[in-house]
């Protein structure tokens, strides 16, 4: 009988060793899937922000490119200009704020845009210090469109 009991406690000392292995790999998987989803989510913020700072540089250079091209007396209605070489877009209209007749300036990037407001001087805009912008000015949305 003392043999029956021996390797009945043996048997369960080896059946209570195979659960607990069991529980640390259902812990390692656990854990191991809950890294996994938290860097697919830090590598989608990655991919987010990086395409939003190349957006915003190919913009910032449309409105810098844009200081140096000739333009037309600005209007009510957006005249743009294009580089192909450097795919930049930059546009400018006539501001409808009442103050310092500025020309409303934007530079675009895949549906991306910033503006600054400008004095028209000859064919060439001037921007003064601290006037660019990451929204448009106007006091309609419709007047930035």
């Amino acid at each position: 009988m003392k043999t029956y009991q021996i390797l009945n406690q043996n048997n369960e000392n080896g059946f209570s060793a195979i659960i607990m292995v069991v529980i640390l790999m259902v812990v390692g998987l656990l854990l191991l899937t809950g890294f996994n989803q938290l860097l697919i989510s830090w590598h989608k913020t990655i991919a987010m922000e990086t395409r939003y700072y190349k957006r915003f540089n190919q913009a910032s250079s449309a409105l810098n490119w844009a200081l140096t091209q000739d333009w037309q007396t600005p209007t009510d209605q957006w005249q743009c200009l294009k580089d192909t070489k450097y795919q930049l877009k930059a546009c400018v209209k006539k501001s409808q704020l009442k103050v310092d007749n500025y020309q409303l300036l934007r530079g675009e990037a895949d549906g991306f845009f910033l503006y600054s407001l400008a004095h028209f001087k000859g064919t060439k805009l001037v921007v003064e210090k601290g006037h660019w912008l990451d929204y448009c000015p106007e006091k309609r949305s419709s007047d930035c469109e």
